[in-house]
């Protein structure tokens, strides 16, 4: 691959094609990388630029580096492979099974792209805001892999549950006793900004997706909007072709 001073910094772009080439399986759990030196005679980056992006993969758990060992690439590393499923029961069932880290709460101003959702239902918002949940959901079989995220709450809604549970576990707390019809689900390519760094634990600037999740009851009835930036790295499905 060829690097060039551009827009991207290079030890950005050294970063991503490493990690590329270790997710796709290039570069299998327990081989080992070029050293520095080896990586500067091959791209031309300078040593300072390649500890960069060799540090950015070390804090995302893909590599590890051992004196008089080197660099090696660890085991396991599609643990942020997701399988994605059309099924609300799984997707309930797969949120609701995470640990979750409460990060603040209130009523906010509402977003035009949130507000274009909920604007032809009625008793939404409280004196023109809607209720925000700001949370991690953090997996219970690996706390690495985690979600940020924000969680949208009709007035109607909020009225009726319980404001400890609702901290404490909101989705589940929105979701319960009703039965919902419908998970839209959309989903975009993201960069990691300095907040999501924070809470993610990966390095600024790392491609992450913008996941959006719209529940809705019957007559089309929207009745929360999850918004979450995961660390999931990639997306697999099988899909099954009748003859």
């Amino acid at each position: 691959m060829t690097y060039t001073k551009g827009h991207i910094p290079l030890y950005f772009q050294l970063y991503l094609h490493l990690k590329q080439e270790i997710m796709i399986g290039d570069r299998p759990p327990g081989s080992g990388l070029p050293s520095i030196d080896e990586l500067s005679k091959q791209t031309s980056i300078s040593h300072g630029m390649i500890r960069k992006a060799m540090g950015m993969l070390e804090k995302e758990g893909l590599i590890s580096r051992k004196t008089r060992v080197g660099t090696i690439v660890k085991e396991s590393p599609n643990r942020d492979l997701w399988v994605p499923s059309s099924a609300i029961r799984e997707i309930q069932d797969r949120l609701l099974s995470e640990k979750v880290l409460p990060l603040s709460s209130g009523w906010v101003d509402i977003p035009n792209h949130i507000n274009a959702v909920f604007q032809n239902h009625e008793n939404v918002l409280n004196k023109n805001r809607i209720y925000q949940l700001h949370f991690v959901l953090i997996s219970k079989t690996d706390d690495r892999r985690r979600s940020l995220n924000n969680l949208f709450v009709p007035a109607w809604r909020y009225k009726q549950v319980a404001k400890t549970k609702l901290h404490k576990s909101p989705i589940k707390t929105v979701v319960a006793d009703l039965t919902l019809v419908k998970i839209k689900q959309i989903i975009r390519p993201w960069f990691c900004d300095a907040a999501a760094s924070k809470h993610l634990e990966i390095p600024k600037g790392s491609p992450i997706f913008h996941r959006t999740l719209i529940a809705f009851l019957a007559d089309n009835k929207p009745l929360a909007i999850q918004e979450q930036l995961t660390t999931i790295y990639a997306f697999e499905r099988d899909i099954d072709i009748n003859s």
